[in-house]
């Protein structure tokens, strides 16, 4: 049987995206995404280190900023690296398949109703694929 590695997320970016570029020349953006949920009245906020590559890191870097609400489709990934000390470390993430920027509400809290933010458009879809036309030089 096959399995399925998929997340879906709603929430806010806790800072503005961070661009960097692998070895090779690959784009790749970190967002930090925080969720909240209420367990017998009370609110618990969970934090997601969440990974985009290429397109999509170009375009989150250029657009996501500290507390825009998002939407997130993507898999979880879990990877150990070393730290300065030397020590094994762990760390789960979300590879984003897709990031759709959401409606922020208006300035005026007097109007209940949500904009959309015309500046941001709907990012293009993460590849696993890269093509040389792709890569940045």
């Amino acid at each position: 049987m096959r399995g399925i590695n998929k997340v879906i997320l709603i929430g806010n970016a806790t800072r503005d995206a961070e661009l960097r570029h692998t070895q090779r020349g690959k784009a790749v953006s970190s967002i930090r995404l925080a969720t909240n949920r209420t367990i017998n009245g009370q609110e618990e906020t969970q934090f997601h280190a969440v990974v985009c590559w290429e397109g999509l890191a170009e375009t989150t870097a250029k657009y996501v900023k500290k507390g825009d609400p998002l939407y997130v489709e993507g898999r979880l990934q879990y990877r150990s690296f070393q730290d300065e000390e030397g020590n094994e470390r762990g760390i789960v993430e979300i590879v984003a398949a897709d990031v759709q920027f959401l409606a922020r509400r208006r300035a005026d809290p007097a109007t209940a109703s949500v904009e959309a933010d015309a500046d941001a458009p709907s990012a293009p879809p993460a590849t696993d694929e890269s093509s040389p036309e792709e890569i940045p030089s």
